[in-house]
């Protein structure tokens, strides 16, 4: 086997339309043709359809919600919650557009983010303010660094640093 040779792969057939700057087309011919679907003469028809279907598509109606429908609150997790099984179920039942419920879900998903990164920051704001209230203790399990800012957690096991 060694030394021998491998037929090389045969590339698919390229459409021999030449372009106004005399490169040639680079996209595969149809099959059993020489030609794409976008340069193929007997295609004209199939092109001609597809562009008007997709004009109709580009000036279908936005999907929106009905007129007054309310705003929901919020401000937590649990209101997040209740839109999205109440955005489900209107597209179960078919009261609103798939596109809505999937903007929902996604600004919905970038909502929780921005809630949970806020209720992290004021966690460690609360911790910081109770810990700079507090006396330095030697005896601590843990101790601030004065150059750095920073906490050295110690294990309470004997183990060295966490």
């Amino acid at each position: 086997m060694q030394g021998e040779k491998t037929a090389p792969s045969v590339a698919p057939k390229q459409c021999r339309h030449i372009k106004p700057d005399r490169s040639r087309c680079r996209a595969n011919v149809l099959h059993g043709s020489h030609y794409c679907f976008f340069h193929d003469p007997l295609s004209a028809r199939a092109r001609a359809a597809a562009r008007k279907a997709g004009g109709l598509e580009r000036s279908r109606r936005a999907a929106v919600l009905p007129d007054g429908t309310p705003d929901r609150p919020l401000a937590s997790a649990a209101d997040v919650t209740g839109l999205l099984a109440e955005t489900i179920n209107q597209v179960r039942r078919g009261e609103i557009d798939p596109r809505i419920s999937n903007a929902v879900g996604y600004l919905a998903g970038i909502l929780l983010k921005a809630k949970e990164r806020d209720d992290l920051e004021q966690r460690l704001a609360r911790l910081e303010s109770i810990v700079a209230r507090q006396p330095a203790n030697p005896q601590s399990e843990f101790n601030l660094d004065p150059h750095f800012g920073a906490f050295e957690f110690v294990n309470p096991d004997g183990g060295g640093q966490a």
